[in-house]
């Protein structure tokens, strides 16, 4: 009996410091936010590179605070629909106004169009993201359409290691032209059906993909001095629209036999 009382009485104070605790992932969603803004300060003080660092660190900031709020049990479409308001400025706008003020500032109005467009694509996307929250069930084993987070981490990783990019492997995106295009593709597939695996829960067969993406990306990184954060993104983002377009075309393929 004093066994049980004491077990009860553990959970809850377990309870209570929950609910006490229910505003620390508030804390992270706030910082998210005040990161973006930081580097949108430090783009227009021309620090591109401190700029994409803060874009980083609102990055991190975002996967705490999702994960600090489960453990918390303090999900809320409160906390939903203010996580997606910092994200629109730390992953879609702050991203836009440095692409703009490092590359696109001399292109005119195509520069001006194609930043658009990711501006517009990644709120498109939270908003989706939101809709589909609020009235189904989702699958968390994935993400469809590529997450803002990933893409403005991506376009971080361009900006710091932009030295590196002119001589090395992604020298095309040293090409205004070529560059432009892959903006717009970046864009496009934050609001496209493409699934992109969220790691939320663990399906074997997409932790078997990712760690064969992940190892083969490593292998090459250090074979070639590549920067292996910025490769693996970019394997990672490759690899599963390459996945997509194949499994589209065995489908059609299937439908036509």
């Amino acid at each position: 009996m004093g066994f049980t009382v004491k077990t009860l009485n553990l959970k809850k104070l377990k309870k209570k410091g929950k609910q006490k605790l229910f505003v620390v992932p508030y804390f992270f969603t706030f910082a998210n936010a005040i990161f973006g803004l930081l580097s949108v300060i430090q783009t227009f003080e021309g620090n591109f590179i401190g700029a994409a660092y803060f874009i980083v660190l609102a990055a991190i900031m975002d996967l705490i605070d999702g994960k600090l709020a489960r453990a918390f049990g303090s999900t809320s479409y409160l906390g939903t629909e203010l996580d997606s308001l910092c994200d629109a400025i730390s992953f879609c706008f702050a991203p836009a106004i440095l692409l703009y003020s490092m590359y696109f500032k001399n292109l005119g109005l195509v520069g001006v169009f194609v930043l658009s467009l990711y501006l517009c694509c990644g709120l498109l996307r939270l908003a989706k993201f939101n809709i589909s929250s609020a009235t189904q069930v989702k699958d968390i084993t994935y993400f469809v359409g590529l997450p803002t987070t990933v893409s403005a981490f991506l376009l971080a990783q361009i900006v710091i290691n932009s030295d590196w990019i002119s001589i090395q492997f992604f020298w095309f995106l040293q090409n205004p032209f070529l560059f432009t295009l892959f903006i717009a593709a970046i864009a496009l597939l934050m609001i496209s059906p493409v699934r992109f695996p969220s790691f939320k829960k663990i399906n074997p067969r997409l932790l078997i993909g990712a760690i064969v993406v992940i190892l083969i990306a490593i292998s090459i990184g250090l074979m070639y001095g590549f920067p292996v954060i910025f490769f693996s993104l970019f394997a990672y983002v490759a690899t599963f629209v390459f996945s997509f377009f194949v499994c589209k075309i065995i489908g059609l393929l299937k439908g036509l036999s």
